[in-house]
Order: structure tokens, then C-alpha cells, then sequence
């Protein structure tokens, strides 16, 4: 793995981030830990496309344990594995898969897309009618399925079924019934996910998701469910719970107790793209570290098990695309890790499963006791999402009205903690680098304090006692 490392190009927007400096005393930086030293937790990072060559597995590969992460996705690739009618050549996807599960990663599988050689595509946006229509390519696809699973039931339980057939209900209802029975042939305990389709805030039956909720229950089949995905693909991260994650969620456990959502696939890119999601924006690597932030926080905020896409830039035929945690070129080889590489290995480290939500809200036009600018007079609303670990208190706190912008300065407010914190400490998520707040900034009262002119920013910083966080060379 360090032989990776020696690799890596300077990245000038870690060396900036690292530069900036919030008034406070830097006393060290945040433990990270590797993916066997993390016993379990809900997040998942995103090895797609493979099966169309857009990444490269050996150049990111030895990354991944290396971010702490527990859980990946990768897609099949149909296409790629049967070329020829009913030979299925798996060689490709069997490293993935293996070294992977090896890593003390589990890799979840989509299930997708379509095959040529049985008259379908195998592209993004692809009609699922030339195969959900056709008996023989359904019987095909059947047989795919089952020979999948048949190979890597020993590894992988969790199968998602298809990717985004956006406004394709009737199609995609049948296809996921048929395909999770198909799965539960051979892994009677596997995990059968709905992918992300299109959701009606306004009138919710109305919605794809409604016509395969009530496709189950028609055919008494409403145990074939479990996670129901979504991608919510925002500028404003915090913007998509209200209208999309929260209602939605109590929709599905409207059908099913057990049912439950998950952030099945969501980034940011790092420049200004042409194409894809949320393109059309001046995107940096600096608004991405931020974006990403937000959204796993949110996530875990809500108890929403959750995946980043991407793990590296994807090389489309058309595009270079920078969602990536790790930055790679033309060539498909690893460049250099991004801020939001780091930012999410804070992330995996911090919050596993002995991390647990508490509280969470929203301060509407905070009040600033100093701006960065004094030209800039918006107001800011403060995000405060409270955790705990260990019976220790977790608070995190960012500007959430707009989307992450690129600035790397503060504005300086006060912030009243209704309990006693010794020692306290300011943390930033991105760098992990950890500042001690000075008694001079605190106004110490019976059960709670004010801490005086506190940085603030678009982007989650934590605040908790010294002995809360773990600094590297620290022993655990």
C-alpha cells in the first residue's frame, strides 16, 4: 500500500486547506483508522462502472481499506460478462469482488444493465422494456442473476436491482419482484434492494416507488424488500431530507415495518462539469471536501446508512468525470487524494456504529459577531447535529442556507453549550486538524459555558472535550 503513496502528486488545495488557520492554537490531528480497525458501520463508498472500463480497479485498489470505509458498491456488468449467449466469463469481476471482501470491505452488488447479444443496452438511462418485454431476455436475465449470486453468495448478500430506471414504474416493478425471487432462489437470506427511481413529494402513490410496493403486496411478496435506495443528487446537501429522504422513508415503512431507505449513491463533483449530475455549477476540490461533509453528517444525523460516489474520477467516453475521492487522469491512473479523501476517512473514522445520533436542528439567521468580509451581511443559518460515543457528546455545527462555497476564511460567532466541557476543543473535518478553544473564549456559568468569537464556516467543525477525540500517534 505505501508503494501507492510514492505515487502521489502534490495536491495544492490539501496543501492550502492545511494552511488555513482559525485563529485557535493547533495541538494535533484527528486518528484515523483503516478498515480492519473499524468493527462495523453503515457507510459505503462508491467502485462503480467497472463494467463498462471507465476506472481501473488496480489503481485505486489499495486506497480503499486505506479510507476506513466497510462497506463498497460495484456493478455487474451483464454485458460484460456474457458476450457470448449463455457463456458467463466472471474473471473480470472476481478480483473486485474478492480482494475487496479480503480488505475487510463487503462489497454490495448492482445488478445491471442491460446485454446486446439479448437486444438491450448497456448504458446509463437505458429502457428496460427490450428486456422485461422480451421473454428470452428475461429468462437471460434470470439466468444471469442466478449464476451471479451462485458465485458470490460466500462474499456479498446484498444485491441492488438495476440502476436509476427513472420513470419506468411498470417495467421496473416486474423486473425487481421476478430478479429478488429469482435471488432468494439461491441466498434465501440475501438482501434485496429497490434502486433509486422517481419519487412524487406531491402525491407519493403516484411514484415509481409505489408501483413496486404495491407490486409486492399484490403478489404477497412485501419480504423481498428490505433497503429502498435513493440518490439525492442536490447543490444544497441539506436541502433533499424534507422533500425527499424523510417523507419518503415514511412511506416505504407505510408498507412494512422492516423497510427502510438508503443513500445508495451521491457526490460531488470537484470542477465544473458539462454533463451528469448537478453540472453547470463552479464546483472546486474545496466546495466538494464541503458538500461531502455535509451530506454524511446529514446522513448519520438520520440514521441513514449512506454511500459516496465516488471512490476515483470516471473516465466516460465522452468526459472525464471529477466525483471522485481520488483524483485520476486520461489514463485512468491514480493522481492524488483529494480534500474530500480526507475529509471522509475522518468520516469512517469517527462515526461507526458505536456513534449514535442524538439531536439535530436548525439555528435560522444566526447571529454573527464578526464577519470574514464585512461586505458579505447575508445571513446564515447554523446547522447543530448533536452525537455521542462512548457517553462522550459529539456537536457539530456549519452554515447550511446555501451550497458550499470555496471560501477558506471564517466568520466569528458565539456558541452557548448547555453542559460543562474541560478542555474543549475546535475541529476541523476536512484536515482533521484539532485547536484548543482558550479560557479567554469561554464564559464558564454552572451547568453550561458560551464560547466567544468561535470560526465558523460552510463546512461541519466539531466541538467536544480534549479527551474525546483520538490524536494520531496517540495509543488507543
Amino acid at each position: 500500500m505505501t508503494n501507492i503513496l510514492q505515487k502521489e502528486k502534490r495536491n495544492v488545495t490539501w496543501q492550502k486547506l492545511n494552511a488555513v488557520n482559525p485563529g485557535l492554537k493547533e495541538i494535533g490531528r484527528l486518528a484515523t483508522r483503516t478498515s480492519d480497525q473499524v468493527k462495523s458501520s453503515k457507510w459505503s463508498v462508491g467502485c462503480e462502472t467497472m463494467d463498462r472500463d471507465y476506472a481501473d480497479w488496480d489503481s485505486f485498489k489499495a486506497l480503499i481499506p486505506m479510507l476506513g470505509v466497510k462497506h463498497a458498491r460495484f456493478f455487474s456488468g451483464w454485458a460484460k460478462t456474457e458476450q457470448e449467449k449463455g457463456k458467463y466469463d466472471f474473471t473480470w469481476l472476481d478480483p473486485q469482488i474478492r480482494e475487496c471482501a479480503a480488505m475487510s470491505v463487503k462489497p454490495w452488488v448492482c445488478i445491471s444493465y442491460g446485454n446486446p447479444v439479448w437486444g438491450s443496452d448497456f448504458r446509463l438511462g437505458m429502457r428496460l422494456k427490450p428486456v422485461t418485454d422480451n421473454p428470452d431476455a428475461f429468462d437471460a436475465w434470470i439466468r444471469y442473476t442466478k449464476a451471479l449470486v451462485e458465485r458470490y453468495k460466500d462474499v456479498v448478500d446484498e444485491w441492488e436491482i438495476w440502476n436509476e430506471p427513472f420513470g419506468q414504474a411498470r417495467e421496473y416493478a416486474e423486473l425487481f419482484y421476478h430478479t429478488a425471487k429469482a435471488i432468494r432462489e439461491i441466498q434465501p437470506a440475501a438482501k434485496c434492494f429497490c434502486t433509486a427511481i422517481s419519487w412524487n413529494a406531491r402525491d407519493p402513490m403516484k411514484s415509481d416507488y409505489a408501483m413496486v410496493l404495491e407490486k409486492l403486496k399484490k403478489e404477497n411478496a412485501l419480504d423481498l424488500g428490505s433497503y429502498f435506495l435513493y440518490h439525492p443528487y442536490s447543490p444544497v446537501p441539506e436541502a433533499s431530507y424534507g422533500h425527499l429522504a424523510e417523507p419518503l422513508r415514511k412511506f416505504v415503512k407505510g408498507y412494512s415495518a422492516n423497510f427502510d431507505i438508503m443513500q445508495g449513491e451521491v457526490g460531488c463533483p470537484s470542477q465544473l462539469e458539462f454533463g451528469h449530475a448537478m453540472n453547470g455549477i463552479e464546483w472546486t476540490e474545496y466546495s466538494q471536501a464541503k458538500w461531502n461533509l455535509r451530506r454524511a453528517i446529514g446522513d448519520s444525523a438520520r440514521s441513514i446508512p449512506s454511500s459516496v460516489f465516488t471512490m476515483i474520477d470516471l473516465k466516460y467516453t465522452f468526459m472525464l468525470q471529477s466525483f471522485g475521492l481520488v483524483r485520476s487522469n486520461l489514463l485512468k491512473e491514480f493522481v492524488y487524494r483529494r480534500p474530500s479523501w480526507y475529509a471522509m476517512s475522518n468520516i469512517y473514522s469517527l462515526f461507526d456504529d458505536e456513534t449514535l445520533p442524538q439531536k439535530n436542528l436548525v439555528l435560522k439567521n444566526f447571529a454573527i459577531q464578526k464577519r470574514a468580509d464585512p461586505r458579505d451581511q447575508k445571513p446564515h443559518d447554523l446547522a447543530c447535529t448533536l452525537f455521542t460515543r462512548h457517553g462522550k457528546t459529539l456537536r457539530f455545527y456549519w452554515f447550511c442556507e446555501a451550497r458550499p462555497s470555496d471560501r477558506l476564511d471564517f466568520d466569528q460567532i458565539d456558541l452557548m453549550i448547555p453542559e460543562r466541557l474541560d478542555q474543549p476543543v475546535w475541529v476541523d473535518m476536512i484536515t482533521g486538524r484539532v485547536f484548543a478553544i482558550p479560557e479567554t473564549q469561554i464564559d464558564r456559568q454552572e451547568e453550561s459555558l458560551v464560547l466567544k468569537n468561535i470560526p465558523m464556516w460552510d463546512s461541519p467543525v466539531l466541538i467536544t472535550t480534549r479527551t474525546t477525540v483520538m490524536l494520531k500517534d496517540e495509543e488507543r
